[in-house]
């Protein structure tokens, strides 16, 4: 079945790993992916370690055509500046942002400035944690490029994802 994108989460670990990108590599291969149908999520907090092979190797993904993702984005100490040097192409904000959007909320505010910088410098930006419509409501109003979250679709089972997929794909 096509997919136009597959987000994994990859941990400050498994980046210290030096055949990391070669197993990746390896894996789109053996599975017929595009390595710019998969997007390598990682935490602000590694980016904030910002140790030149951390920069490095995401370098390395992304010249391979690997996407690069920014998850819990907004919960750290990122500098603003550093920020535009990155080699990154989503922002994700954190859900602990979304939760609280209201009116009148100072989260809204800081959710409006960080899709508005992440606009400027080209960035993708997702909303982690949708739960209700008024949520995705706002975040629509303010041009937020995609939402995740309950109100589209609870957790579901390995199971049920080969299933929906099996299904979808004979029904082509």
């Amino acid at each position: 079945m096509p997919l136009s994108r597959i987000a994994i989460n990859v941990s400050s670990i498994q980046f210290k790993e030096s055949q990391l990108l070669e197993t990746f590599i390896s894996i789109a291969k053996r599975h017929n992916i595009e390595p710019s149908e998969i997007e390598i999520e990682i935490t602000e907090r590694f980016l904030m370690e910002h140790t030149i092979a951390n920069i490095n190797m995401l370098q390395n993904f992304r010249n391979y055509g690997f996407k690069i993702s920014i998850d819990d984005f907004g919960t750290g100490y990122s500098s603003m500046s550093y920020l535009k040097q990155l080699p990154v192409d989503t922002i994700k904000i954190d859900k602990s942002f979304v939760d609280d959007i209201n009116e009148g909320s100072s989260d809204n505010v800081i959710i409006e400035a960080i899709i508005a910088l992440s606009k400027t410098l080209g960035y993708l930006i997702v909303a982690e944690g949708i739960e209700t419509p008024e949520q995705e409501r706002f975040l629509a109003n303010v041009s937020c490029d995609i939402g995740q979250g309950y109100l589209f679709c609870k957790p579901v089972s390995t199971e049920e994802i080969i299933e929906r997929f099996s299904s979808q794909a004979t029904s082509l």
